[in-house]
């Protein structure tokens, strides 16, 4: 079998925040290219994945048993974790696998904060995952995406911005890069379709195409709603501790996801240079702010409209 016709092996296709994993599954497929996705049950997600034509197996990544028969037949493979612990662990049990079946070629959703000694505990972590996946003798792209997701707009500060109008995390209001998941997944399709346009580094850090503050994140929003919103930095610890008052409330929010990101926040004192990587290697141009609001990608008139009635109740 010719490594056209093998499927590639996706990672988190029935995901949810951030989205990566399914819309790459969905878009390969719309390519017409054979896509074996990896789910951890057979429910809506996963069987709407399979009306799409996508082989679906069951398997966990913290399980090398169920990963060696998933994998088998596959020559590539997207890798991605959701932000939390155990992405090591993961790793390990991937790696193991991916050398059993023969797995050849790797491209890793990762995040710019992946370094030995970043403030970050996940950003050590997915360091040394990726460590454990090239020391397996996979020809890896890690895609260091250096760049905040428009999706943690409305994960992290939905509430904020339908409720006071104040975005409070632990960034100073620094200029950042942004980008929308889903052109974080145009760069995965890119890497897996065509990886020389990469070039010979392992890891590679895409930035997006736009810089804002969080102060003019606001303004952008608070135009949109037709409201005044304003960004306040406040510590880490505050956060942190904003981030689990809301967990109660939103599964998709974490502990460790909670430490992450208030601790990358907190440590930020030089934002990543913009680069035109994702125009270079996707030819495409990436969604802006604006056009995620104007397109209802980022929604937050459902939730400031279902506070506002939950008020007058």
């Amino acid at each position: 079998m010719s490594e056209a016709s093998k499927p590639i092996f996706v990672i988190g296709g029935t995901g949810r925040h951030g989205g990566t994993g399914a819309y790459v599954a969905r878009q390969l497929l719309k390519l017409g290219m054979p896509v074996r996705a990896l789910v951890r049950k057979r429910d809506d997600r996963a069987r709407s994945l399979e009306e799409l034509g996508a082989e679906v197996v069951v398997g966990d990544l913290h399980d090398r048993r169920s990963l060696i028969p998933a994998l088998d037949g596959t020559f590539t493979a997207y890798f991605t974790y959701p932000i939390a612990g155990g992405i090591v662990d993961a790793a390990a049990n991937f790696a193991s696998a991916a050398r059993v079946a023969g797995l050849k070629r790797l491209v890793v959703m990762s995040m710019a904060p992946a370094t030995p000694d970043s403030l970050s505990h996940l950003g050590r972590a997915q360091w040394l995952a990726e460590e454990l996946l090239e020391r397996a003798g996979l020809a890896c792209i890690h895609l260091r995406v250096a760049a905040l997701f428009f999706e943690n707009l409305e994960l992290l500060h939905g509430e904020d911005i339908a409720g006071d109008g104040v975005i409070r995390n632990s960034f100073p209001d620094l200029a950042m890069n942004w980008i929308a998941g889903e052109d974080a997944g145009r760069l995965a399709i890119a890497a897996l379709r065509f990886p020389e346009r990469f070039g010979e580094k392992t890891a590679v850090y895409p930035t997006g195409t736009e810089k804002f503050t969080h102060s003019e994140v606001a303004g952008i929003i608070g135009r949109h709603l037709g409201r005044s919103l304003r960004h306040e930095t406040i510590s880490a610890e505050a956060w942190q501790k904003r981030l689990m008052e809301l967990s109660e409330r939103d599964g998709r929010i974490n502990l460790d996801m909670a430490r992450h990101i208030s601790a990358v926040g907190a440590g930020m004192r030089k934002p990543f240079p913009a680069n035109d990587m994702f125009r270079s290697v996707t030819q495409e141009q990436a969604m802006t702010l604006e056009a995620a609001l104007k397109s209802g990608y980022l929604a937050f008139e459902t939730r400031t409209a279902a506070l506002s009635n939950a008020r007058g109740k």
